[in-house]
């Protein structure tokens, strides 16, 4: 049992922080429905005030492990053609690791064509980090050399800002971005530039079905992750999906599979996802769990854009 706490711990470090000293966005399994957080070029795509809550809970059952939420709040502003919104998201990393991430988001459309609309997107706000050693409880004393443990706690407050470009027509989207552009030599309170990209295309099955393939891909650093999955919805308001999630580096033969469903009724959507630990090496619990919640919001006056 203490061997695999250690093993749990190691792989910790690299999943969510890439290396030892730089810490790592945690990937969701359901960012197609909202993705502000990482790319604020995609505020503003609907009509809605729209309201998204994003909770992830890894490895479930391992005390301590890591725990994620994410709150984004978008609107679209026909007049001056701009999406205004807040992502607020806490992070667990790990035993006494926690990370705030706050910002306010901006973007603003231009229509290329009666079919091509491109968003550039602006996110300001701050990193709040903070890393308690003391929490760490070592069984054997003469261990604690080799974890090098600091005697008190450290934190850490740091400005953040996303940039990035989404295009979009009614039935494509292609996007960029760059997150947490100020940083430059990390350390454990101070996250990484990470880079993203993805693209989805829905395509039409008869009246009734549409299936969405998505592609989409992170750096940072030492990591290169890749997200390739596949959802289909009825009506447009029921969906499932899977989706594959290697690390392109393969440095620990890993990789998760993730199922997803979902269902919208009047404005209300819930999904679901569960993760799969795959590979050879794998020795992660695979009991990772995420739902989200969201609701749109109408406006007076809303008109078709």
């Amino acid at each position: 049992m203490k061997n695999f706490v250690k093993v749990v711990g190691l792989v910790s470090c690299f999943f969510v922080s890439g290396t030892a000293s730089a810490q790592q966005d945690i990937l969701l399994s359901q960012e197609y429905f909202s993705r502000v957080n990482k790319n604020p070029a995609s505020t503003g795509n609907s009509e809605d005030v729209d309201i998204f809550l994003h909770g992830k809970i890894l490895w479930a059952g391992v005390e301590n492990g890591p725990k994620n939420m994410v709150l984004n709040v978008t609107d679209y502003i026909e007049k001056i053609k701009s999406g205004l919104g807040v992502s607020v998201s806490y992070t667990n990393v790990g035993v006494g690791h926690h990370a705030t991430n706050a910002k306010v988001i901006y973007n603003y459309q231009v229509d290329l064509n009666e079919h091509f609309i491109l968003s550039m997107g602006l996110g300001a706000g701050i990193n709040l980090i903070s890393m308690d050693y003391l929490a760490n409880s070592i069984e054997d004393e003469s261990e604690r050399h080799e974890l090098d443990y600091l005697n008190e706690k450290q934190s850490k407050i740091s400005p953040d800002i996303n940039v990035g470009f989404e295009l979009n027509n009614p039935h494509w989207t292609f996007g960029v971005s760059m997150a947490h552009i100020l940083s430059g030599d990390t350390t454990i309170l101070k996250p990484k530039r990470h880079f993203y990209a993805y693209t989805s295309f829905s395509c039409p099955i008869g009246d009734k079905w549409d299936l969405v393939p998505i592609l989409a891909y992170m750096h940072q650093k030492q990591a290169n992750v890749a997200d390739v999955g596949l959802l289909a919805f009825f009506q447009g308001s029921y969906w499932g999906g899977v989706s594959w999630r290697p690390d392109i580096q393969d440095q620990l033969h890993q990789s998760l599979l993730a199922f997803s469903i979902g269902f919208e009724i009047k404005k209300f959507r819930f999904g679901y996802s569960y993760d799969l630990g795959l590979g050879s090496d794998n020795m992660l619990p695979s009991n990772t769990h995420e739902v989200m919640l969201s609701y749109g919001i109408s406006k007076k006056g809303n008109k078709n854009r």
